[in-house]
């Protein structure tokens, strides 16, 4: 082929595509080009109305418009069998309000589409939901009947009351029945009381034994999507957890971010979605035959908070002519008082930390119910709290800072000097001779530290406790607005490399305060602290160190924790003080030292002095094998030396 045969070809092919193009219709250029006799023909008869999608939808809209009243019967009746009639029904809600609560039950399911809690609110001052209505929640029954899986929530129940309200002690029932004839139906049966955050709900078979077969057992799904209600939704994600109750021990997932899901065998006693303050807990009078639990937390989003997702097995019992489960529902606060009340060890699903931790947060909460009687303000009874603990810990601060006053004296005498001067190159031969003059004069090197370190446990516990109080949910003090949160007196937008990761997009004040408190303290003690070296400089260094990962680290935790740590390190400083000021004088402490150290020389030769602690010679002990391992090391260290030499 030649060059204008080619060159002909291509004019007549841009003519062709030119032509085409043209004098084709005028369309919409995202919509796909289809002239096709089938589409015309649909086109018209829809008559401007949206076609099906997929050949599936086209089918079964038209067997939808083609189906007789007894087909759509003789449909139902396979699919549905006696249960039939219970396919159709109106729509609608059954609101029930107590004291505590309101609850929407729907007509179609017979569940609870939603339940607020009437005393709180979420953070933005909005009803808090236990229940929320959200259309991935759902809460069903799947059983059994005349060799079908019915689904409770395909069924529609017709009510006993159209509404209820109740106060007090008075109480009332809502019976929600999918029926097959007036002896024969399913039953959801609830019993409310109007001054408790719990109700009793009932599953009930009635007539239907015959039609249950052979199979043993039924299913309860409840998947719940728990909401946003805290304003800090790491915090709230923190502590919010699936927890359970199985051969009468309390278990509770990891507040992971990834998916958990086990399979428990039996012997489940109940089944708690528990957020940071508030839970929702489901009880069976008799133990579940198994359960699948599921807990999940959004990839994209901060709500909701977690997903619970529980698959119940329950027994049918078949002794009786009519089958019945009956329940206890908790919704309702995390309440340690309130949740011990109940005698099923709910207060258990709570992280009071570990167990000697544990019950001293939980000696906190009932002094906290004391408290309550008398002051209305959290922030005071939080100040009180910390004065009452240092109270408590004061004969172990005065015990500490006399024994540390003591090493600071011990320490500027002549015979310490001179051991420092002919040890300086022997850091483990010094630390020896030091003992031995210590145990000589009275004075063990750890008095100081034990007793600070007894108190330590009330400062840890507080921190599992603050976090999760609901006592401190949205009260207010001074400038913090919620002593459950942070209190934010700086606030920035986007993310601020390296600050941003320590501190997040806030600074606390009372968490600043606390830091700066420790620093004053920590710089007030070391004063009185005797001079050790490297080493204990070192110490020093980390000391100082404390307060700016304290502020890192509680920037973002409860308002209230840091305002009692503030409050701690205020009335320490304070003790300390007085306790140098009035009961700590070096000459007389020198002069008592030396006395003790006559009387330990005359009780024998070379005076062994003290008898030396199991802690003390626990030191020593490690002390020597740290030696003998720096000895190996230096001569496998003078071995290597001389094989390379070689």
């Amino acid at each position: 082929m030649d060059r204008n045969t080619s060159i002909g070809l291509i004019l007549m092919g841009i003519m062709l595509f030119g032509f085409f193009y043209f004098s084709s219709p005028n369309q919409d250029p995202q919509t796909p080009i289809n002239n096709s006799p089938e589409t015309q023909q649909t086109d018209s008869l829809t008559d401007g109305q949206s076609s099906p999608e997929t050949v599936e939808q086209a089918i079964a809209e038209e067997e939808e418009i083609v189906e007789t009243d007894s087909q759509r019967t003789a449909r139902l009746k396979d699919k549905y069998s006696d249960f039939w009639t219970a396919t159709e029904g109106e729509d609608g809600l059954i609101k029930v309000i107590t004291e505590k609560l309101t609850l929407n039950i729907s007509k179609k399911g017979g569940y609870i589409q939603s339940a607020y809690l009437n005393d709180f609110k979420t953070f933005d001052s909005l009803p808090l939901p236990v229940v929320a209505p959200d259309d991935q929640n759902h809460f069903y029954l799947q059983f059994p009947y005349n060799n079908r899986a019915l689904n409770s929530q395909d069924l529609y129940f017709e009510p006993s009351e159209t509404s209820i309200e109740i106060t007090g002690t008075d109480s009332a029932q809502l019976s929600m029945k999918a029926k097959i004839s007036d002896t024969q139906y399913l039953e959801q049966l609830y019993t409310f009381t109007g001054d408790t955050y719990d109700f009793k709900y009932a599953v009930r078979m009635k007539g239907m034994k015959e039609g249950l077969g052979k199979v043993t057992f039924y299913e309860m799904n409840w998947k719940s999507n728990l909401p946003k209600t805290e304003y800090d939704i790491k915090n709230m994600r923190a502590k919010t957890v699936l927890a359970y109750k199985m051969g009468g021990d309390v278990e509770k997932f990891e507040a992971k971010d990834e998916t958990i899901k086990e399979k428990l065998p039996s012997l489940i006693e109940w089944i708690s979605y528990k957020s940071q303050f508030f839970s929702h807990i489901i009880v069976p009078d008799k133990p579940l035959r198994s359960a699948t639990l599921t807990q999940e937390t959004p990839k994209d989003s901060y709500e909701p908070a977690r997903i619970m997702n529980s698959k119940m097995i329950l027994e049918l019992d078949r002794k009786s002519a009519d089958i019945e489960n009956n329940f206890l529902v908790y919704m309702g606060p995390n309440e340690y008082t309130s949740l011990v009340s109940y005698g099923e060890d709910f207060e258990d699903e709570m992280d009071l930390g570990w167990s000697f931790i544990s019950w001293i947060n939980k000696g906190t909460t009932y002094v906290f119910k004391f408290l309550e009687n008398y002051i209305d303000n959290y922030g005071i009874i939080i100040i009180i709290l910390a004065i009452m603990i240092r109270l408590l810990v004061l004969p172990l601060s005065f015990r500490s800072y006399v024994s540390m006053a003591k090493m600071r004296v011990i320490n500027q005498t002549d015979e310490v000097k001179a051991l420092d001067e002919k040890y300086k190159d022997d850091q483990q031969k010094l630390m020896a001779a030091k003992q031995g003059l210590y145990r000589e004069m009275g004075v063990s090197m750890f008095g100081g530290c034990l007793p600070m370190l007894l108190s330590y446990p009330f400062l840890i516990a507080l921190f599992f406790f603050f976090p999760q109080s609901v006592e401190l949910r949205q009260q207010s003090f001074l400038w913090a607005h919620d002593l459950s949160t942070y209190d934010s007196f700086i606030s920035w937008e986007g993310n601020i490399p390296i600050i941003g990761s320590l501190l997040g997009n806030h600074l606390s004040l009372f968490t600043v305060l606390m830091a700066i408190s420790t620093f004053i303290y920590t710089f007030y003690s070391q004063q009185s602290q005797p001079t050790a070296g490297a080493a204990g400089n070192q110490m020093k260094v980390m000391a100082y160190i404390m307060p700016v990962f304290l502020l890192f680290f509680l920037n973002s935790y409860a308002a209230g924790l840091s305002l009692y740590y503030l409050t701690s390190n205020i009335l320490q400083i304070t003790q300390t003080t007085l306790i140098k000021k009035l009961f700590v004088n070096d000459e007389k402490l020198l002069a008592e030292m030396r006395e003790n150290q006559k009387k330990n020389k005359k009780k024998g030769k070379g005076g062994k002095g003290k008898p030396k602690s199991r802690l003390e010679r626990w030191v020593e002990d490690q002390q020597k094998k740290q030696e003998a391992m720096m000895k190996e090391r230096q001569k496998q260290s003078g071995k290597g030396r001389s094989n390379r030499r070689r």
